[in-house]
């Protein structure tokens, strides 16, 4: 009779952990790539580069085109910050978790979904390409590219820095309390008591309700200390009904 080994709860943990770290380490990797790789490419076609790629390319005698020297330092510069800061989310651990009181019972735990931070990634992708076209094939002022990039940048990393926050977002509802957690250089964490909250409601606008996301919000009195916003998470129904099915 075969023998079936059962894993641990430990064991099973630090598999989880690993896929995690993993598979931020990957995202950060593809965010910066093309960033590195595009700013090689432009040191590479520089005065000393451009013989090379001529006999790379196996077309001798064919103009090369080049970026200038700036946009391929700035561009270098934008990928190696990504990767920085995507090796410190790597290893600055998972999301924050609120510690548990005796007795106290998690009822739900939730993050902020990525949508948002894709939808702005993938908007910016367009600009990139049409941006590099121009300065690798057209012979354009580089102002048009230049400009068309500013706007990619801009999109690119709303969306990096809004999936980057969205890493260190926990919200937890528990029989007792509501604890939203924010951990990234520093730990900043906001709480109501069940007793304390006085209104609870759920905003979403036309692109939430498209997309089955949406927020809650839990008030305990006036002021940002006494609100807390469950934002942009999957699904918000059942959360809010967790929290009026606490109140008495």
């Amino acid at each position: 009779m075969a023998t079936v080994v059962k894993r641990g709860l430990g064991s099973r943990l630090g598999d989880n952990l690993i896929i995690s770290l993993f598979r931020r380490l990957l995202v950060s990797a593809i965010l910066a790539t093309p960033f590195l790789l595009f700013g090689a490419y432009g040191l590479l076609t520089q005065t000393q580069g451009v013989e090379f790629l001529q006999g790379f390319r196996g077309v001798e005698g064919v103009e090369v085109a080049t970026i200038p020297l700036w946009a391929s330092v700035v561009i270098l510069v934008v990928g190696g910050a990504l990767m920085a800061i995507g090796l410190y989310m790597t290893l600055a651990g998972v999301a924050p978790t609120p510690p548990l009181s005796p007795g106290e019972k998690e009822l739900v735990m939730r993050h902020p979904t990525m949508k948002p931070a894709y939808a702005r990634l993938i908007v910016s992708i367009p600009f990139f390409l049409v941006a590099g076209f121009m300065v690798t094939t057209t012979m354009l002022p580089y102002v048009y590219p230049f400009v068309l990039f500013l706007i990619g940048l801009y999109f690119f990393f709303k969306g990096a820095m809004r999936y980057l926050r969205n890493l260190h977002i926990t919200y937890t509802v528990t029989d007792r309390r509501v604890v939203h957690m924010y951990k990234f250089l520093w730990l900043d964490t906001k709480e109501i008591p069940v007793s304390r909250i006085i209104s609870i409601s759920e905003a979403r606008n036309f692109f939430e309700i498209l997309t089955g996301r949406g927020s809650v919000v839990v008030a305990s009195g006036i002021g940002k200390r006494q609100v807390i916003r469950i934002e942009e998470i999957n699904d918000p129904g059942p959360v809010a009904e967790a929290l009026r099915s606490l109140l008495p």
